[in-house]
């Protein structure tokens, strides 16, 4: 199996956003499509490796988040059968309410971020469930549920190599810095972790990041994100109960995240880079939304 990392260049930046061709004995198949805005890029990156879109044997989202299958409907209108969590099949065949929740956050921001997302044709999309297989390509790939950012998220597995999603956090370029993977309204505390130790637990010699890229050292990695996890967690639980309100919130958690990237060395460059596909006040939400449904239930 040869995995291949094509960068789509998400709001011109580089080493953000990957897609994952994975080469089999019988044929390849698309890990992750990104967003319908960078279709472009991503059909240039599987020409440079000698494929056209309807080459595919299949492909697999981990959910269905806009920067990681925004452009699913667009390969299955292509008659490329899509493999997606059961949860969030008929969002992709019937994309509006996705699209509208998007638009109310994003306003105008909405085309040039994700351009849109084409309905998928029912027959095309594969619903699958935790431990479900496909044979495809000449290998087996399985789902292996991994909620904490998003309940309808899979991991997916091919022997001893996996693709999180956003399971595992967002590490781009060189330093030790790891961003935690927050959106509302689904992050989760308890699943996050409870995902990571699963994922520890299975052996994996190397983990493929949608945000970014091939991961060698596994258990270092999700070692180190279960760290952050819950000290960023642990922050904006104190803070709440400081009695910050949610607009300063996102303004002190910002710091905080920028506090931990300048002592990791992270460049500037790499910084913005963090902001444009995991941005620190989206995060700050998710985290706060989570520890005040849970204060309110205890």
């Amino acid at each position: 199996m040869q995995v291949d990392v094509i960068d789509l260049h998400f709001q011109e930046e580089t080493g953000a956003i990957a897609a994952f061709l994975v080469t089999g004995p019988d044929g390849r198949i698309l890990i992750e499509t990104g967003p319908e805005s960078t279709l472009d890029a991503l059909q240039e990156g599987l020409a440079s490796h000698g494929v056209k879109a309807d080459q595919l044997d299949a492909v697999f989202v981990t959910h269905i988040h806009l920067d990681h299958a925004g452009a699913a409907g667009w390969f299955a209108a292509e008659g490329v059968p899509v493999h997606v969590h059961a949860r969030g099949a008929r969002h992709l065949i019937d994309p509006g309410r996705l699209l509208e929740s998007a638009r109310q956050v994003y306003g105008d921001r909405f085309e040039p971020l994700w351009g849109g997302m084409t309905p998928a044709p029912a027959d095309k999309v594969v619903a699958m469930n935790d431990g479900d297989v496909a044979e495809v390509a000449g290998m087996t790939v399985k789902a292996v549920d991994a909620p904490g950012h998003a309940y309808h998220q899979h991991a997916f597995v091919i022997g001893d190599v996996c693709f999180p999603g956003d399971a595992a956090g967002a590490k781009l370029g060189e330093s030790a810095f790891i961003s935690v993977t927050s959106a509302p309204p689904q992050f989760n505390l308890e699943d996050t972790l409870a995902t990571l130790e699963k994922l520890d637990s299975l052996g994996f010699s190397r983990l493929f990041l949608t945000h970014y890229g091939e991961v060698k050292d596994v258990a270092g990695h999700l070692a180190d994100y279960r760290d952050a996890v819950e000290l960023n967690a642990l922050f904006i639980r104190q803070r709440i109960e400081e009695g910050m309100d949610s607009d300063t919130l996102r303004v002190a958690y910002e710091a905080f995240q920028m506090e931990q990237a300048f002592l990791a060395k992270v460049p500037s460059k790499v910084w913005q880079a963090y902001q444009t596909i995991n941005g620190t006040d989206m995060c700050a939400d998710g985290i706060r939304l989570y520890w005040e449904k849970k204060l309110a239930d205890d």
